[in-house]
């Protein structure tokens, strides 16, 4: 009786909670469509008219606008940290004491989230029996470009607005409301929703073990700032495989192989590129035996419960169906099969 006292007393505002972060995620992905026809009419009206290398940043910072900038500004009204009786941003970047020993889990989420990224990878090769692993795997391939210019400004859309923005988002707006209600679930149901945020397979679910595993250093520290440090680190390394497959040497080699014509001048930036990659393995591996060591290190500590008065299945339907969240499930739906981005493209005549 108690119990179910008590649960009448909190749901009314988990409710209220709810339907502002499902409200939130379906504006986010509202943004993904305009952000769709921004990107394919900039493509249209521009391509032939302007460089190629101008062309391709005016797309990317369109994307960055949509899918990080606005809705940040967005959500920091919504969820109260702007404006009049706001809670302030200041304190979602506080210098914790431990920063230091919660950026060294670095290793450990990089490690966790490649190892899910190797499996998604050999899963999605054996139901589409694709020859071609790497663009399976990996993002990067599709994002590198035969243009320097171009592969330092996805640099630094990758290391510093993506990290940035993407903390914000989801563990300094989505994690801190859902918080009161449970870590454990703010901190699963928030990583989730970040892997459902890149709105492809590839991605998604490596992302969701990253997400994942930032949002219990951001509970622990009670700071986005090491997790933002982490994020952008984590972003820095695809940044630089960018940066390196957009030379000459690495880019025959990718092509034709070793049988390819390499300039002696080119060789240098494939032998740094292999070590790279060698070393990014090692990173890897490293990085997943910590993260083992480390979820068995947190299964010891029993986690003091919060909200206990409604079971976290309750929480989860009741964020499931809100309105704004079937509308968003809906949208997801369609951006992972990429019926809606198809048929912009067709409209605008620019590429999906």
């Amino acid at each position: 009786m108690e119990t179910e006292t008590a649960a009448a007393e909190v749901l009314p505002q988990y409710k209220k909670s709810a339907l502002l972060v499902g409200t939130y995620i379906m504006i986010c992905f509202v943004l993904r469509y305009i952000a769709v026809f921004a990107v394919n009419g900039i493509y249209n009206a521009l391509n032939g008219t302007l460089p190629p290398d101008a062309v391709y940043i005016m797309e990317l910072s369109m994307s960055g606008l949509f899918l990080q900038v606005l809705p940040s500004v967005i959500g920091a009204f919504m969820f109260r940290r702007l404006g009049k009786n706001g809670k302030g941003i200041r304190t979602l970047y506080t210098i914790p004491k431990s920063s230091a020993r919660a950026v060294g889990n670095l290793p450990a989420v990089y490690g966790l989230g490649q190892a899910v990224n190797i499996v998604t990878m050999i899963v999605m090769f054996l139901l589409t029996s694709n020859a071609d692993l790497t663009r399976q795997l990996n993002t990067v391939t599709e994002q590198s470009s035969t243009s320097t210019v171009r592969a330092l400004f996805m640099f630094f859309m990758l290391v510093v607005i993506a990290p940035v923005f993407e903390e914000f988002m989801f563990r300094g707006l989505i994690m801190d409301e859902l918080k009161q209600y449970g870590n454990g679930f703010a901190i699963f149901t928030t990583g989730i929703l970040f892997g459902l945020f890149h709105g492809n397979f590839t991605q998604c679910f490596y992302t969701m073990a990253m997400g994942i595993a930032l949002g219990y250093i951001a509970n622990v520290t009670g700071s986005i700032f090491p997790t933002t440090i982490i994020h952008a680190v984590l972003n820095g390394i695809g940044g630089v495989m960018i940066l390196l497959m957009s030379t000459h040497g690495v880019q025959e080699f990718f092509l034709n192989g070793m049988g390819g014509e390499i300039p002696d001048s080119d060789m240098i930036w494939l032998a740094i590129f292999g070590i790279f990659m060698i070393s990014v393995f090692v990173f890897i591996v490293v990085g997943f035996i910590s993260a083992i060591l480390k979820i068995k290190q947190i299964k010891r500590y029993k986690v003091p419960k919060v909200c206990p008065e409604i079971s976290n299945g309750r929480k989860a339907a009741i964020l499931l169906l809100t309105v704004p969240s079937v509308l968003a499930v809906v949208m997801i739906v369609d951006t992972f099969l990429g019926f809606s981005s198809g048929f912009i493209a067709s409209l605008t005549g620019g590429a999906a």
